[in-house]
């Protein structure tokens, strides 16, 4: 009888660590973390200018698609400018075009100088061929030479008032200083119009919704979020010592605390660079006189092969997971 229940004390024992030793191997080859959550990529929704919300579109938790409206703001502020903005750039073709009429009448100016000047250097001419015969007073000579000379500086003045003229309007058409800088501000205007109807950058749910018509929305300031539908993954926090086996590519098998018969598939897509405590808002502070090694967790991030077929089972940031990692098959 003792023989017998010492037999079977040696064999409960074995099969202990028999099977121990069975885990030990398998948790060394498949690590697993329940520390893990979903996550996908949440849009901050905000607006691009200062105005009050007029219109809201939405509810929370709605799902909209990319392009959708979300909200609108007041526009007339920005319908004003747009107005300014406008008439600037009619008031710019109307000086373009003021210019241009008095570049003609400069050219035309500077025609009628030359003729002028001209004719007095012919009356020059003649007059020093009648003075070299004595045919001419001295003084008329004189006159005639006078009234070459400021026919003279009358063309040097015109063809100053033309380049002047020419120096005001600048290039011409499209190419203008001033038009482009009024087609500028136009656009501008057009712009910031714009920005007062806010659309979906994608598809997805709208979530922490809490804006209502007559709040004033500051430019940049978040007034929503978008969970997108388009990529999920898993962060999960491995054991540093779990880290040995892990290599990118590997299979992992994916439970969600809210479907717990529903398993996922997923491939490890990168491990970070640093501990979860490293970026902390308060990371540990080691060189006390208070250390204690503590070991630590690695975010590892996981793509998902697949979304749930079922819509009666739609994923949601934040839920828990639970994550075992096939370190047996080669990345």
């Amino acid at each position: 009888m003792k023989l017998l229940r010492a037999l079977l004390a040696f064999t409960l024992i074995a099969g202990s660590v028999a099977g121990f030793y069975v885990y030990w191997q398998h948790r060394g080859l498949h690590p697993s973390t329940e520390d893990a959550y979903l996550k996908a990529h949440i849009v901050r929704v905000s607006s691009r200018v200062t105005a009050p919300a007029k219109l809201i579109h939405v509810v929370d938790n709605q799902y909209v698609r990319a392009g959708e409206p979300l909200f609108d703001l007041g526009p007339a502020t920005f319908e004003q400018k747009l107005a300014r903005a406008q008439a600037r750039l009619a008031l710019a073709a109307q000086d373009t075009g003021a210019s241009g009429a008095e570049i003609k009448a400069a050219s035309a100016t500077l025609r009628e100088r030359e003729v002028t000047a001209d004719n007095a250097r012919r009356t020059v001419n003649r007059v020093q061929a009648l003075a070299q015969k004595k045919l001419v007073p001295a003084q008329q000579l004189d006159d005639a030479l006078a009234t070459y000379a400021e026919a003279e500086a009358a063309v040097g003045a015109a063809r100053a008032g033309l380049e002047r003229a020419r120096n005001a309007l600048g290039d011409s058409g499209p190419q203008n200083a001033r038009l482009r800088a009024a087609a500028a501000d136009l656009a501008l205007a057009e712009l910031e119009l714009s920005f007062t109807h806010i659309k979906a950058s994608a598809a997805g749910w709208v979530t922490n919704l809490t804006l209502r018509p007559g709040t004033m929305v500051h430019m940049g300031q978040t007034q929503f979020g978008l969970v997108e539908e388009k990529e999920w993954w898993v962060e999960a926090n491995f054991r540093e010592t779990d880290l040995t086996r892990i290599k990118p590519g590997q299979p992992a098998s994916i439970t969600l605390d809210m479907y717990p018969d529903i398993r996922l598939q997923g491939r490890i897509e990168s491990l970070s660079a640093g501990s979860g405590a490293t970026f902390s808002l308060l990371p540990p502070e080691n060189a006390t006189g208070n250390w204690v090694k503590v070991t630590q967790r690695f975010p590892v991030r996981i793509a998902l092969d697949a979304l749930p077929a079922d819509s009666a089972t739609p994923l949601r940031v934040g839920a828990s997971a639970a994550v075992e990692v096939d370190t047996t098959v080669a990345p």
